[in-house]
C-alpha cells in the first residue's frame, strides 16, 4: 500500500468511526423507520459466534418480523411497527439448518427459507456453484472457452483469486443467454475444464434435507426458489415458468403440507424478471415475492416485487450494522 492508499484508508477508517460515534446510524434508522427491510443471507460458512453477534443486533435495534406480517402489511395496510425488519435465506443450504437456526432459535427471530425443490429431491445441485466448483478443481493454469453466441473468454488460473474471479465473471456471462444455452454450455464445462464434476452436490453446497425442514419449528417459514433455480427472464415460453414457479410451489406443499405463500426471484436482479414471470408469481397465489433489487419497502409496494438488502455473516461488524440501517440504499 502506497502513502496516497494509506492516507485514504485511514481517512475512510476516521469517517466510519465519526459517523458510528456521532449516532449516524441511529438517523439513518429514524429517517426510514416507516418503511420494512428485508435482509437476504445466503450461507452461513462462518463461526456460530460471528452470527450470533450479528443476530444479537438485529434483536436489539429492530422490530423483527415474519414474511406474513409484511404480506398483511401490504395488502391490508396493517399497522406495522417502526424500523421492521424481516429475515430471508435463498437457495435452503444445509448449512442453514446446522449452523443458523440454532440461533434463530435461540434469539426468536423469524425468517422465511426459500427452498429450490429440484436441489432438495436431489436431483442437481445450482448451477453457480457447479462453476465455481469446476474453476476450483481444474488442473489447467490457462482457460479459453467459447460462449453461446460465439465470443471467446481467456482466463488465467494460476492462483486461487483468479479461478474465483474467473467462475465469477463466467456465471455472470451465462446469466445472460437463453436458458437452453446456459444448459447446453454447462454439459460441455466440465470435459472444457477437463474436470470431473458429481451429480450430487459436495458437502460445502449441501441442500437441506425435508426431514430438516420438517424438524424446524413455526418461527421458519418456508417458500420456493423455484424448481431448477433458473433465469426465469431467459426461459422460452410460459409453460417452462410454470413448471419453475408452479411446479415448486406444489411440490414444496405436497411435502410440507401447509400453504406456501412467498416466492424468491432466482438472482433477482430486474433484468432476471419479466412481466411473464409476475403473472405467472401472481396466478400461481403467491402473497409476496422478493428480488435482489437494493432498497426498503413502503406501505405502497407491489408485494411481488420487493426489494432486499444483501447481508452475509462474513460482513465486518460495523459494515452489518450500515448495510441493516440502509444506509447508502
Amino acid at each position: 500500500m502506497n502513502v496516497s492508499e494509506y492516507q485514504r484508508s485511514m481517512l475512510r477508517d476516521l469517517a466510519i468511526s465519526t459517523f458510528h460515534g456521532a449516532g449516524g446510524l441511529e438517523v439513518v434508522r429514524w429517517w426510514k423507520r416507516k418503511q420494512v427491510r428485508i435482509l437476504m443471507y445466503h450461507h452461513f460458512r462462518t463461526s456460530a459466534a460471528v452470527l450470533a453477534a450479528q443476530l444479537a443486533h438485529l434483536r436489539k435495534t429492530y422490530a423483527l418480523v415474519s414474511m406474513a406480517q409484511v404480506a398483511s402489511w401490504l395488502a391490508s395496510g396493517a399497522a406495522m411497527p417502526e424500523n421492521a425488519c424481516a429475515v430471508t435465506i435463498d437457495d435452503g443450504y444445509r448449512d442453514f439448518f446446522e449452523v443458523a437456526y440454532p440461533l434463530f432459535r435461540e434469539f426468536g427471530i423469524p425468517a422465511t427459507v426459500y427452498l429450490v425443490t429440484e436441489f432438495l429431491d436431489g436431483k442437481l445441485w445450482l448451477w453457480t456453484d457447479q462453476v465455481r466448483y469446476a474453476f476450483r478443481k481444474t488442473p489447467l493454469e490457462k482457460a479459453s472457452l467459447e460462449m453461446p453466441n460465439g465470443t471467446a473468454f481467456h482466463f488465467e488460473l494460476g492462483s486461487a483469486a483468479k479461478r474465483v474471479t474467473a467462475s465469477n465473471r463466467l456465471a455472470e456471462a451465462l446469466k445472460q443467454f437463453p436458458n437452453a444455452d446456459r444448459l447446453a454450455f454447462m454439459g460441455c464445462l466440465p470435459r472444457v475444464l477437463k474436470v470431473s464434476v458429481p451429480e450430487i452436490a459436495p458437502a460445502e453446497y449441501a441442500p437441506l434435507t425435508w426431514d430438516q425442514i420438517r424438524a424446524v419449528g413455526p418461527l421458519v417459514e418456508f417458500g420456493s426458489n423455484s424448481a431448477t433455480h433458473p433465469i426465469l427472464s431467459r426461459m422460452a415460453c410460459p409453460c417452462e415458468l410454470e413448471v419453475e414457479i408452479g411446479g415448486s410451489k406444489r411440490r414444496l406443499e405436497d411435502q410440507l403440507d401447509r400453504p406456501v405463500v412467498h416466492f424468491c426471484y432466482p438472482n433477482g436482479k430486474k433484468r432476471d424478471i419479466s412481466t411473464a414471470t409476475i403473472e405467472v408469481v401472481r396466478l400461481a397465489g403467491f402473497r409476496t415475492a422478493v428480488t435482489a433489487e437494493p432498497g426498503l419497502n413502503c406501505s405502497k409496494e407491489d408485494s411481488l416485487y420487493l426489494r432486499r438488502i444483501g447481508v452475509e455473516p462474513e460482513l465486518e461488524e460495523r459494515y452489518f450494522q450500515r448495510c441493516a440501517a440502509g444506509f447508502r440504499v
